[in-house]
């Protein structure tokens, strides 16, 4: 028998006829999972735990990777954030090869927020990353880094290189916070202090190069993701304090390293054809920076410069094998990342800034960050696709709770 009965209403016509359809059911955030590296935590620990703890993203889970502590940190963590997954680490491996563990540590995340253990970042600090991350179609975001005991001064939103690596940031000591630096931009880097990345991108770029570590990791990070085709951006309006506390807690040869660390990502970043006339004008550069160190008598400065070139080429065959891997995946040419690198050397560029006058030195400052800013609007280049978020599993701590990501390690 022929049915007779009327089709059901569609949403549509229910909604020309003034009755209210029901609401779909909104989707649920990213999984984002905080990979906090800690080793020796000093009594700011706590209020790296409690900022995390006091996110309003609702889709968070923390797991600290413990890199060699002499003491056990799990009652600290437990104390603060009971909810947190610990993971101890043989040895001291340092903070590259320890966040590495993410790798097989964490599954189903849609984000990694790497971090050092002396970082609070304000309530809604992710929250912000991850919606510009999906906004811009970013695969590396960095908040504003103002300092932990004084919020008005700031540190850094983001980072630049000339182009023989060495790093530059027009933000001057002591600056104060005024919103001068509040434009959502694309930047060559962020600092490995805070960094929010696709969990994919993290996982297809193997991870930090754990050789360029101390001084060169986030660096290598996302220049290989700006190669990728990837977008590196920082929003100032998601802000976490930074005390710091990793520069002291190395030993003195810290420097050294991160100079001859950022020279290996140089190297093996920049393809052949750029590297034939960037390698004989950094190396030049070098001696005569290391000149100028030896005749003022900062004999140590002089050494770093050379040893930075000496131990490079003593490792050239791992430095060819890191290039290949590099030049195998890259899609973009460094000339469409030159706008986002200071012009000539930004040693030099820094050595007269310091001694301009107040008013000319803000002049320049502010002219160069507006330049910077207005070419990476105007020249973006295509970035990479950011797919569906993928499935995320739960699993069962050893207290029996659910997680919205895999974490293996234990709970506090």
């Amino acid at each position: 028998m022929k049915n007779t009965q009327p089709p059901e209403p569609t949403l549509s016509e229910l909604a020309s006829e003034g009755v209210p359809a029901e609401p779909a059911a909104p989707a649920a955030p990213p999984a984002v999972v905080a990979v906090v590296v800690t080793k020796d935590p000093g009594p700011w620990f706590e209020a790296t735990l409690a900022g995390l703890r006091d996110q309003d993203y609702p889709n968070l889970a923390v797991l600290v990777l413990d890199a060699g502590s002499a003491e056990d940190p799990t009652a600290r963590i437990a104390a603060v954030h009971p909810r947190a997954f610990v993971r101890r680490l043989d040895g001291d491996p340092g903070f590259a090869a320890a966040a590495n563990e993410a790798l097989t540590a964490v599954e189903g995340a849609a984000f990694l927020l790497l971090c050092h253990d002396d970082v609070v970042p304000d309530p809604s600090c992710i929250r912000l990353l991850v919606e510009e991350a999906y906004r811009s179609n970013a695969a590396v975001v960095g908040p504003k880094l103002v300092a932990y005991d004084d919020p008005e001064v700031l540190l850094e939103v983001g980072l630049t290189i000339d182009r023989f690596g060495i790093p530059y940031s027009d933000i001057e000591p002591g600056e104060l916070d005024q919103e001068q630096h509040d434009a959502v931009r694309d930047v060559f880097h962020v600092s490995s202090a805070v960094m929010l990345v696709r969990a994919d991108l993290f996982r297809a770029l193997d991870g930090f190069d754990p050789v360029t570590f101390p001084g060169g990791e986030d660096l290598d990070l996302c220049w290989r993701a700006r190669l990728l085709g990837g977008r590196v951006m920082v929003v100032p309006d998601a802000r976490a304090r930074h005390l710091e506390a990793a520069d002291e807690r190395e030993h003195a040869g810290h420097a050294a390293l991160g100079v001859r660390n950022r020279l290996r990502v140089v190297l093996k970043a920049y393809s052949a054809p750029t590297l034939t006339w960037v390698a004989p004008v950094a190396f030049l550069l070098g001696l005569l920076e290391a000149a100028v160190f030896a005749v003022t008598r900062r004999g140590r400065r002089a050494r770093a410069v050379l040893a930075a070139w000496a131990w490079n080429l003593g490792h050239l065959p791992d430095l060819r094998r890191s290039r290949r891997a590099v030049q195998a995946g890259r899609t973009v040419h460094d000339r469409d990342l030159s706008f986002l690198q200071v012009r000539g050397s930004a040693r030099i560029r820094a050595f007269v800034t310091r001694r301009l006058h107040a008013d000319d030195r803000l002049q320049t400052i502010t002219t160069a960050g507006r330049d910077v800013v207005e070419a990476a609007t105007t020249r973006l280049r295509r970035p990479l696709v950011l797919g569906e978020p993928p499935s995320w599993p739960s699993c069962s701590s050893a207290r029996g709770r659910s997680s919205p990501v895999t974490c293996r390690g234990s709970a506090p």
